[in-house]
């Protein structure tokens, strides 16, 4: 679906389908293609004339975040993040003078957000660069509420802790947090890299506003790089500690498994001789015999736990 949204020269926001339909003269022009078709694609090249190569990263493949100039526009790949899905959806702009093209896959509620904001005039746009920096700023706000829920989620491991949960369990829900974790930095960190060269690259020609937003989202996409850094570093720790505790417990038990092998051994080899069936065996005619190759067992048994227990090995 096409939707073109300008403002003529009568600073008046007006809106059309297509481009092409527009009858009078113009400050800049807005269009948005929404899932749109083939057919509908080819706008791109048939009324913006843009570069083959450009139109081929928007309508084939699935690009990174990413920046080019060609000769009247740029060509930006903006990330974001569908958080029930937790995919990224792909948004495509390109951005000249005197006009923007948003081109996106998947219905992205945010612009049509801006979209309502732009009729009911409650965001200031004066130029295409203000559309493109509030879908930029929107989209990185959108990132937060997924770093929230999982930095959340690796606080509470402390309170589950205390809990009668398995040490496997627990360790099985580390690693499903650094698998999200490993995804929001999959779409953050391009995103951070894109957006310091926007900023620092001069290119777009941001006015003293302009480079403040971006100064702002830029800044945003630090505090979330450091976030998701941060609980990566936790659930890590987490899961270091929660292995070494199952090692210790392991060990511990491997230990008293061993103290009773080394306990029984000799009480094993006497009774062992006993059980041999010699003829000649003078002290299976004892009368207490029985009862002082117990005493004996037992005297041994005692003495070797009180030397386990002086050396401190359990």
């Amino acid at each position: 679906m096409i939707k073109t949204y300008y403002v003529n020269l009568k600073d008046e926001i007006k809106e059309t389908n297509s481009p092409k339909d527009i009858s009078e003269e113009k400050k800049w022009i807005w269009v948005d293609l929404n899932e749109p078709t083939k057919e509908e694609s080819e706008i791109l090249v048939d009324y913006f004339d843009f570069h083959p190569l450009s139109v081929e990263d928007a309508t084939q493949v699935q690009q990174r975040p990413k920046f080019k100039q060609y000769d009247d526009y740029q060509f930006i790949v903006f990330h974001a993040l569908d958080l029930k899905t937790l995919e990224s959806e792909e948004v495509d702009i390109f951005i000249g003078d005197d006009f923007i093209v948003t081109f996106h896959r998947e219905r992205y509620e945010e612009i049509d957000t801006i979209k309502r904001k732009l009729f009911n005039e409650t965001i200031e746009i004066n130029e295409p660069k203000d559309i493109l920096l509030n879908i930029l700023d929107d989209i990185v706000d959108n990132y937060f509420p997924f770093i929230y829920d999982i930095e959340d989620k690796v606080f509470n491991f402390e309170d589950r802790h205390n809990l009668d949960i398995t040490t496997k369990t627990l360790i099985d829900d580390t690693f499903d947090l650094r698998q999200e974790l490993l995804i929001i930095k999959r779409t953050v960190q391009p995103m951070k890299d894109l957006v310091y060269r926007m900023r620092e690259g001069k290119v777009l020609h941001l006015n003293e506003q302009q480079f403040l937003y971006i100064t702002h989202i830029n800044d945003h996409l630090m505090k979330q790089m450091e976030m998701v850094d941060s609980s990566r570093e936790m659930t890590s720790d987490i899961r270091d500690n929660y292995i070494s505790l199952n090692s210790f417990k392991m060990n511990n038990i491997m230990k008293i498994l061993t103290i009773y092998s080394v306990v029984f051994m000799p009480l094993t080899l006497i009774a062992g001789i006993y059980g041999m069936n010699f003829t000649n065996m003078p002290e299976l005619e004892w009368h207490s015999g029985y009862y002082i190759v117990l005493i004996i067992m037992a005297v041994i048994a005692i003495i070797m736990l009180i030397v386990f227990k002086k050396k401190r090995w359990f």
